[in-house]
């Protein structure tokens, strides 16, 4: 868990990024506004399938979300729509439907509501719904994978018209248990809906995680290419080594991630990246079809591992880099970072120690007066 900032007169090099890192990852944070306005409307898309009428009110169905909101990685997008993910679990068996019947009676359910008639659409996999104020809900039917047991579940694919495994909660269970520090090993277990967690509360792997997807969307101007937000996630967890503190999370994990495009280079083919709790599914698939985006997630990855490298190192261009990189929060950062300072000033709360370094107050050292500019009191 991310602890509360210092002063940062009492601060090293490492202390002062991780602190400057975790006030980005506040301004990527999604508003507290929006976060309820999401589990409003998970809410009531919940009622609507679970009430008469519904085909699957009778079919004991089981309604959770995954992905970053289950996750605690929500990454306020560059431009476009927010997006919540959810999974409607049918405990039934599959061989009795076609494939593709659950995702056709899901869309046919919401297509005769009134309110989501006109903000529908059929993806791939999921029923969409997109609202008009930037947000939209990805519904995924699926049913319980009998043979896989446990909180395994097969989805359709329309492009497949068969349904594929998968493993949303025990996904979730996993990354949860990876986020752990080497100081703290207690499980969490999944929310139907988790609350918002602050900043400080985070562990350093789901802030890292929310860097990663900025650095992503930032990085790749074609979306077709960039990668997507389950790989970086999965990817993150396997190289997570426990660190307290994110910039060393990041460094370990961007190493990890490196050493193993690295290797499998050597054998002419691309790195896997399963679902750790369904090793059956393979979240890089989509780069078999693509692999023009593989190429440019291998050299995007590399490079950012480089330019990670230089950040935490220091020098005089750091702030500058990790603008580049994550964007305008990291400027907001500073801005908040040098008033706290003319505020410590102003109150002559600094002193300059024996080494020049400028600290907190003591006995010992000399006290930095206040800057007086025209026109101050």
């Amino acid at each position: 868990m991310a602890t509360a900032e210092k002063p940062i007169w009492f601060q090293s090099s490492r202390e002062q990024l991780d602190a400057l890192l975790l006030e980005v990852c506040d301004g990527l944070q999604l508003r507290p506004s929006r976060h309820e306005l999401a589990v409003e409307r998970y809410g009531t898309v919940n009622e609507i399938l679970e009430k008469a009428g519904s085909p699957f009110r009778f079919l004991r169905p089981r309604i959770f979300p995954q992905g970053s909101m289950a996750l605690g990685t929500t990454c306020k997008p560059v431009e476009g729509p927010h997006d919540l993910d959810f999974v409607l679990q049918i405990d039934a068996p599959h061989w009795r439907w076609h494939p593709l019947a659950g995702l056709s009676a899901l869309y046919e359910c919401l297509s005769s509501n009134e309110t989501y008639r006109k903000m529908i659409s059929l993806k791939n996999r999921v029923v969409r719904l997109t609202y008009a104020d930037e947000f939209y809900m990805d519904i995924l039917p699926a049913y319980t994978d009998l043979s896989s047991g446990g909180t395994c579940i097969l989805v359709p694919d329309r492009a497949r018209v068969s349904l594929c495994p998968s493993n949303p909660e025990g996904f979730i269970l996993w990354f949860r248990n990876r986020c752990l520090t080497r100081t703290r090993r207690v499980m969490e277990k999944a929310k139907p809906v988790p609350a918002q967690e602050a900043v400080h509360e985070k562990e350093p792997l789901q802030l890292a995680v929310q860097l990663l997807k900025r650095w992503r969307d930032l990085a790749f101007a074609e979306e077709c290419l960039a990668p997507i937000s389950v790989v970086l996630t999965t990817l993150a967890g396997m190289y997570y080594a426990g660190e307290e503190s994110v910039s060393e999370a990041m460094t370990t994990i961007l190493s990890g991630i490196v050493n193993a495009i690295a290797l499998e280079d050597l054998q002419g083919k691309r790195i896997v990246v399963r679902n750790p709790s369904n090793l059956l599914e393979d979240f890089g698939e989509r780069w078999d079809a693509n692999p023009q985006a593989y190429n440019a997630f291998k050299a995007g990855i590399r490079r950012l591992q480089k330019e990670w490298t230089v950040i935490v190192a220091g020098g005089r261009e750091t702030d500058k880099e990790l603008e580049r990189l994550f964007g305008e929060y990291v400027r907001t950062a500073l801005v908040k970072r040098a008033q706290r300072l003319q505020e410590a000033r102003k109150a002559g709360a600094l002193a300059v120690g024996s080494t020049g370094a400028i600290t907190g107050l003591a006995s010992g050292v000399a006290r930095i007066r206040p800057n007086v500019f025209h026109g101050d009191a």
